[in-house]
């Protein structure tokens, strides 16, 4: 294993992608309790099912920070300021918190990108494996989204 410093900048990376996971948690934390309307249970276990899956995917990703022998994060003040996701305090309104959670996840590829190439660099094939899946994941979830936000605009118009 390498040391904590050969993989500094990929340390550093996770832990961004580790703060912009747990505000990117917050936010669909609060579109699943704002949450309103005629698609009101659909979404809501929709969002739940999210916030669920984003609390195991912040475990593994600070679990990984310290095998790598880094330190996560650890307080929400580093977090928010680290983080390239932004709190965006949804009303309720379906398409909002909808499109939201979709940029949300648009944010996050982005950084798991990055991750993904700098664990390539480093020949760390389990970190680029793990958030490999991530992305691939978020693919599928952002189709999903997408396809709900399609039929709203076919049945609103």
């Amino acid at each position: 294993m390498k040391t904590k410093e050969v993989y500094s900048d990929l340390i550093k990376q996770l832990n961004n992608l580790l703060a912009s996971y747990q505000v990117a948690y917050f936010n669909i934390r609060a579109s699943h309790w704002m949450i309103k309307g005629e698609n009101f249970f659909e979404l809501h276990k929709v969002f739940e099912t999210a916030y669920n899956d984003a609390t195991v995917k912040i475990d593994a990703i600070a679990e990984r920070i310290l095998t790598l022998g880094g330190q996560p994060l650890l307080n929400a003040t580093d977090m928010l300021k680290l983080s390239v996701i932004k709190e965006n305090g949804q009303n309720g309104d379906q398409e909002k918190c909808v499109v939201a959670m979709l940029n949300d996840l648009k944010g996050l590829a982005v950084i798991e990108t990055e991750v993904v190439k700098l664990a390539q660099d480093h020949e760390d094939i389990v970190t680029a494996d793990l958030i490999t899946k991530y992305l691939g994941e978020q693919q599928k979830t952002a189709w999903m989204l997408s396809q709900f936000l399609n039929k709203r605009s076919t049945i609103t118009r």
